[in-house]
């Protein structure tokens, strides 16, 4: 297979820097006999303990390579870096026992105002997957709910104590406790999810009715996620959660969102796949093809049978073999995980923006994506410049010239 093996080829040129080698080895929880044996001969070599550190920090596979190192070879980690992870670990531990029991509560008070609700990834990946809360990084809860529950949910968070808030403006936040019906109705239709805050203990959910925002259309609707969702035990409870086929289709989706910046998306990946033993190929295939994601589909499960070693199904790999964007993509991103400079990093909205546009494969879903993203207003534009309601229409002209100052005028 021509594309896999010049990928492999790609990803063998940036394994040769030890410390990512030893890095990938890690980020795991499964070894092999060879595996063990590399790892313990990887750290007898010249390792720069301190960039080996930064860039699984960045990565948000911290806890992975402290696991790793800390069961096979914990004597030939220097000390002071020991200590680090160490420390690193414990308060790690403390954050999602927090969060932990932040979402067991949850859980009593959607009950017992009935609404269902879907806890993903945070602790429900964390020990489904991983077998231990403590094993994977997360900051934050996130919850899907049905749409017609958004706003039953959002009150309900508000009346404990929770306050929505803005990455854009405070503007946003005050908007939305005093929306009409038909406001909300508009809402829904181009927002994907909510962010609240208990400023008590700092603790933020993610309220979420989609998946991805309105420009990547195919997830935008959830329903086919609360058809399949099963019941599945959490600490001592039933709780809802994703079809094992539909939760790689939305890791996969996740990390496309975020243009893959962190390993620990693909470990998410990789590792559901290595403790699933019954996952119906076929179907997530079929799924994917309906909802039009094959190519974010794909490029998840190559970057985890590439950089982590994962077996694919024959049939897997002929896909990706037939789709040669997937090359470029995956060496775009290798080069992003772990060569990424200041240059590499800026106007990093606009890179996102070609980046997913490769991704979408219907053309119409291409058109949609560029008016949504370059034409339809957005809140930044209003606090940006505020106009009356009768010339509200100029925004549609405000944005794209925005966009043009923003990421091009000041480079």
């Amino acid at each position: 297979m021509q594309i896999l093996s010049k990928i492999a080829a790609k990803s063998r040129k940036i394994a040769t820097c030890p410390e990512i080698e030893l890095l990938l080895c890690c980020a795991r929880t499964n070894f092999n006999h060879s595996m063990t044996e590399r790892i313990k001969a990887l750290v007898q070599e010249d390792i720069d303990w301190n960039y080996l550190i930064q860039t699984a920090y960045r990565n948000g596979v911290t806890p992975l390579l402290y696991w790793s190192l800390h069961q096979i070879c914990p004597q030939s980690v220097p000390t002071t870096f020991q200590q680090q992870l160490q420390y690193d670990q414990y308060a790690r531990t403390q954050r999602n026992l927090i969060l932990t029991s932040k979402l067991l509560k949850l859980l009593e008070l959607f009950e017992a105002n009935n609404i269902p609700i879907i806890p993903f990834k945070g602790p429900t990946l964390a020990i489904s997957v991983y077998g231990d809360v403590s094993r994977r990084n997360f900051y934050d809860l996130d919850i899907l709910v049905r749409k017609q529950d958004f706003f039953k949910t959002k009150e309900v968070l508000v009346a404990q104590g929770y306050r929505p808030y803005s990455n854009s403006s405070e503007k946003e936040a005050i908007y939305l406790s005093t929306l009409k019906p038909e406001q909300q109705k508009a809402y829904l239709q181009s927002h994907w999810e909510l962010h609240l805050v208990d400023e008590r203990d700092r603790v933020t959910i993610d309220l979420h009715h989609g998946m991805l925002p309105k420009q990547f259309s195919f997830l935008f609707d959830t329903e086919w996620i609360w058809e399949d969702a099963q019941l599945k035990p959490f600490a001592n409870k039933m709780i809802l959660n994703f079809a094992l086929e539909d939760l790689i289709l939305v890791l996969c989706s996740q990390g496309a969102k975020d243009c893959w910046q962190q390993l620990s998306r693909v470990c998410d990946i990789a590792q559901l796949i290595h403790t699933s033993d019954e996952i119906n190929w076929e179907r997530m295939c079929e799924r994917a093809a309906q909802l039009r994601m094959t190519r974010i589909l794909l490029l998840g499960l190559l970057l985890a049978h590439e950089l982590l070693e994962v077996e694919l199904p024959k049939n897997i790999l002929q896909q990706i073999q037939a789709n040669p964007l997937l090359e470029s993509l995956t060496c775009q991103i290798y080069t992003q995980l772990f060569n990424q400079t200041e240059s590499s990093l800026q106007n990093y909205k606009v890179k996102s923006f070609f980046f997913h546009l490769q991704l979408i494969e219907h053309p119409l879903d291409k058109v949609l994506y560029c008016f949504e993203h370059l034409i339809v207003p957005t809140v930044a534009d209003q606090v940006f410049l505020p106009l009356p309601k009768h010339l509200s229409f100029l925004y549609y002209i405000l944005r794209p010239i925005r966009l043009i100052t923003m990421y091009f005028c000041h480079r």
